[in-house]
């Protein structure tokens, strides 16, 4: 029996496959299985060499969002063959930071379902076409670790303790078992704080422009397609470098009696050189499986949770919220310690003012996982919030923020919060610089919440005279919510009181450009040419267009 493999399903990724497979089996990585959604050169012909030596199992999966499927399809076939199941891309590298072997680092979390491993993500580093050098060597710089859009966790699980996957990064449990991260913190969710102090995932999002131009035009094999301006957001906030992944394998060429490779010695060719060199030295155990050629059939308890799955997604689409709780419940009857669910329908419970029922399934996942679970206190600030129990929902929000300091949805909560009790001082320390941050690529905040802080943060500075803060609020208030003439009027509003008269008047030309019959842009028009600033502007509410 094997202790470690992965899973992989790819479409027109041969080229990248060899890089992907040294590195994991200089990493101690016993056996891979890989799933051929339809590739034009068939990855049994590109990865002959591999399955020779006996690394590598290759199923064909052919149509269209297979990734689950193959998922599903290598638990069930190959998880008994296996203490522990990875499931990561071509574009992804699992880098242990405290040992070389992944094996070794596993055997810390034998007791639970699965570890979820924290991505980085990586941007292109200036390269306009494929480097010749690989992924590792060309891609060093990524996103910060504490940008909420990219906490995201992939998985290695123990296939036992598995139902089914439930996305490419989370799966549903068994029940009495879970995930945990590297700090054995529950995690019941593919959005997770990011850990990265034992292991990280290096996620080669972007690579190249030519590569992300073809990834656009390819697809993939989970159906996402990704818009343009995710890659461009990625590559503007890619400053950071890390290169944990070189020093993983240099201390693994060290041990392995391969001197002079430090990686500022050797040429960027010279490092798939390296690996390959390397990786041909080890052998993988025969395999104690018959291999499948073509995965053609699946369980129906995973063509039926990916039913519901976009039912849900549907009714969502719809703000449906009673249909949700309808399905949210039918769930729930077949997975009872489904813990996220509960925390997901307390939410919808909120939405239709049902506290009482948002409650009850709050109770019921905090008695599934009683500690200080990430997704449960979550919910908890929302719930507080909303029945506005302000001091609580501060006590939670600081909660969460142990686990998450720079998670700003809670942030927001928690100026919220703050903003409640009145304390509004205390609010503008947290609020200002979460609100001059929220429309930065990759932070995440809702436009409404940021505009809603603003104007009360903003109104309070306002009686306080203290124009330049509250001129500061309304820019990022606008920059929230671009298109909203809304916020632009009070942004001229407070730039009037400011004195700005010709910012003011910049303000009102760009709303005017966005609506120019907006009745009250009209009229500031002519106020604002003899405004002096000796009294308050009145800005007349705004009357609503019909559509």
């Amino acid at each position: 029996m094997d202790y470690l493999s992965l899973c992989l399903i790819c479409k027109d990724e041969n080229d990248y496959l060899s890089e992907w497979l040294d590195y994991h089996i200089l990493m101690g990585v016993d056996r891979f299985y890989i799933y051929d959604n339809e590739s034009q050169v068939s990855l049994r012909e590109s990865l002959k060499e591999y399955i020779e030596r006996g690394w590598v199992v290759v199923v064909d999966i052919p149509g269209k969002a297979m990734q689950l499927y193959a998922y599903d399809h290598c638990l069930q076939t190959f998880g008994a063959n296996t203490f522990w199941l990875g499931f990561i891309d071509t574009d992804e590298f699992l880098v242990p930071k405290i040992t070389q072997d992944l094996k070794e680092f596993l055997k810390a979390y034998e007791a639970y379902g699965g570890l979820a491993v924290s991505s980085l993500f990586f941007g292109s580093n200036a390269h306009i076409i494929r480097p010749a050098a690989g992924q590792i060597a060309s891609y060093t710089r990524c996103t910060q670790s504490t940008i909420g859009e990219y906490e995201v966790i992939k998985s290695i699980v123990q296939p036992g303790m598995v139902l089914m996957p439930n996305s490419p990064h989370d799966f549903i449990y068994k029940e009495n078992a879970w995930c945990v991260n590297e700090g054995f913190l529950r995690v019941d969710f593919q959005r997770f704080p990011k850990h990265t102090e034992k292991i990280q995932l290096n996620h080669y999002f972007c690579r190249s422009e030519q590569e992300i131009d073809l990834k656009l035009r390819r697809g993939n094999s989970q159906a996402v397609v990704w818009p343009r301006q995710r890659f461009d957001a990625l590559n503007l906030t890619a400053i950071y470098e890390d290169t944990n992944i070189h020093q993983t394998l240099e201390a693994g060429f060290q041990q392995a009696g391969i001197v002079n490779s430090g990686f500022v010695e050797f040429s960027m060719d010279g490092l798939l050189e390296k690996m390959a060199i390397l990786a041909c030295t080890l052998r993988s155990a025969p395999l104690e499986l018959a291999a499948p050629g073509i995965a053609d059939s699946f369980r129906p308890e995973l063509t039926g949770w990916l039913y519901i799955k976009d039912q849900w997604e549907l009714a969502t689409d719809r703000a449906d919220f009673y249909q949700q709780i309808q399905l949210g419940l039918d769930i729930l009857k077949l997975y009872p310690h489904y813990l996220h669910l509960y925390v997901a329908l307390a939410i919808i419970y909120l939405r239709v003012n049902d506290v009482t029922a948002a409650w009850q399934a709050l109770s019921k996942a905090w008695q599934l996982s009683p500690n200080n679970n990430y997704n449960i206190l979550c919910g908890m600030s929302l719930y507080f919030l909303y029945v506005e129990n302000f001091s609580m929902a501060e006590n939670t929000c600081r909660l969460v923020l142990e686990l998450s300091p720079h998670d700003m949805a809670v942030l927001g909560l928690m100026v919220q919060s703050l903003i409640g009790q009145e304390r509004f001082e205390d609010a503008l320390k947290v609020g200002v610089p979460v609100l001059e941050l929220v429309w930065t690529p990759g932070w995440e905040l809702s436009a409404q919440m940021g505009v809603n802080m603003v104007k009360k943060l903003a109104d309070y500075l306002l009686e306080k005279k203290d124009y330049a803060l509250a001129v500061r609020l309304w820019e990022a208030g606008v920059k929230c919510k671009p298109d909203d003439v809304n916020s632009m009027l009070e942004l001229i509003r407070t730039l009037l009181h400011a004195g700005d008269k010709t910012r003011a008047r910049q303000v009102l030309s760009e709303a005017q450009a966005l609506e120019p019959r907006n009745e009250v842009v009209l009229s500031l028009l002519s106020s604002v040419r003899d405004y002096d600033g000796s009294s308050r502007l009145s800005v007349p509410n705004r009357k609503k267009r019909r559509h």
